[in-house]
């Protein structure tokens, strides 16, 4: 709809670890997936990390395959490339949808970040992530790179330049 990942939606996981995907977020899977087609079901990669992170995050065929180029383009003996080899290439789930909908996230991925029932499906603009909803209350970025100019009390929106994306 918005060509990018965004809202909120609080879904439930059955009992066979399946959650349902926001169409909107379906539609931005389906014309992201190079080999997707009408009447099949689109294809992406869940991304679970190591203990640094609390979330899935979920990412489209073609935007995995940009990480994957920037990866490359990196020195091949570089710590750096490695962790994000790791990261992209080793810490994965590929996941497609079934006819409802719908993906499944197997006991390891949900046992990984706290997910019984419930899970919080948050668009994150180019990706977007599935958390534990009261992970996700409690979460003090605190994993995130410190900035010197960033104060926590201010609207987020601060930060934009004046004119940031503005018609």
């Amino acid at each position: 709809m918005f060509g990018m990942y965004i809202g909120r939606y609080d879904n439930k996981i059955d009992s066979k670890g399946r959650l349902s995907i926001p169409a909107d977020f379906r539609r931005l899977l389906e014309e992201n997936d190079p080999k997707w087609e009408p009447g099949k079901n689109a294809q992406m990669v869940i991304v679970f990390g190591d203990n640094r992170r609390n979330y899935l995050e979920v990412y489209s065929i073609n935007d995995l395959l940009g990480v994957h180029r920037q990866i490359r383009g990196m020195d091949p003996g570089s710590k750096k490339r490695a962790a994000l080899q790791k990261l992209f290439a080793q810490q994965v789930h590929p996941a497609t949808f079934d006819d409802t909908g719908r993906i499944v996230l197997p006991s390891y991925l949900r046992d990984k970040v706290g997910l019984s029932d419930k899970a919080l499906v948050v668009g994150n603009s180019q990706t977007f992530m599935i958390w534990e909803p009261e992970a996700y209350a409690n979460d003090d970025m605190s994993n995130l790179k410190e900035e010197d100019d960033y104060d926590p009390t201010l609207d987020p929106a601060v930060y934009l330049s004046g004119d940031a994306g503005l018609m």
